[in-house]
């Protein structure tokens, strides 16, 4: 696409009853282009801004949207983008068709903090596997694919959200699961291990832990990151240790989290890391 430069592109051609996934791709606006023309698509298509601002048109309304804001467009609908300041904003776009139902209509909401944390963690771990070749990681990838998408869908309303079971049965399965988890699990691999709905574990772990799935992993990461660098263990190490096994992401995620570099951090004494 001449309007994009694409980050990420995936065919996936997944398909279920009811359900075809088409294309997941992550799209940054080019900076000389202000604007995308009005146009539509014969599938629905799922827009999820992950930076940038600006005026979204769609089925006749007009719409400001920022980083967080989630725009679902019914096959057949016309809907164009005007950015607001000049930062190119980057979204992610998944293509689909879907049964129709009483809920398909045009829709612009917001995705809460840690709804969006969430997807982006999915993201990330998403393309950590596109760069595999394994039958078992391109399964994985279509699932997670899957999860992102459901997850869009139920924010905005087109699917139902599931309700927490009424008894404790629920929170007992989510001390267990969490339990056994360590630092390199991904919040995906929790949400497919407990059968759950990713919004639907959310709320249990949240109320479990006080956290939501992606901080839960990730304060469990950090607590184990500063061990180890405390301990003088070489930093590739520490990221692999840690599930993310590239180490310059790893540097960049730790500096969020700590505002030290993980070098830095490794000539700190281990008791006092955080002083």
């Amino acid at each position: 696409m001449r309007r994009f430069k694409s980050l990420l592109i995936n065919s996936v051609d997944l398909r279920m009853p009811g359900l075809r996934v088409r294309t997941l791709a992550a799209h940054r606006h080019l900076p000389e282009l202000s604007s995308v023309d009005p146009h539509r698509h014969l599938y629905s298509q799922a827009i999820l801004y992950l930076s940038g601002r600006g005026l979204q048109t769609l089925g006749g309304g007009t719409f400001a949207v920022s980083v967080g804001t989630l725009v679902l467009a019914p096959e057949g609908i016309l809907h164009s983008f005007r950015r607001a300041d000049g930062r190119a904003p980057l979204c992610l776009l998944i293509d689909f068709q879907i049964d129709p139902g009483p809920s398909r209509r045009p829709v612009v909401s917001g995705l809460s903090r840690s709804e969006l944390a969430s997807l982006r963690q999915e993201l990330a771990s998403l393309i950590r596997m596109r760069e595999e070749s394994e039958a078992n990681l391109r399964c994985e990838a279509g699932a997670a694919v899957l999860q992102i998408l459901v997850s869009l869908l139920r924010a905005a309303g087109w699917l139902a959200r599931t309700d927490p079971p009424r008894s404790g049965a629920g929170a007992k399965a989510v001390r267990k699961l969490l339990a056994a988890s360590g630092p390199a699990t991904r919040p995906g691999d929790l949400v497919r291990r407990s059968g759950y709905q990713r919004d639907h574990l959310n709320r249990l772990v949240k109320s479990e832990t006080g956290l939501t799935i992606g901080q839960f992993v990730a304060q469990q990461r950090l607590s184990l990151s500063e061990r180890l660098l405390g301990e003088g263990v070489r930093v590739g190490e520490v990221a692999s240790a840690v599930g993310i096994p590239d180490a310059s992401y790893f540097a960049r995620w730790f500096r969020r989290q700590t505002g030290r570099t993980p070098s830095s951090w490794r000539f700190l004494p281990a008791a006092g890391g955080r002083a």
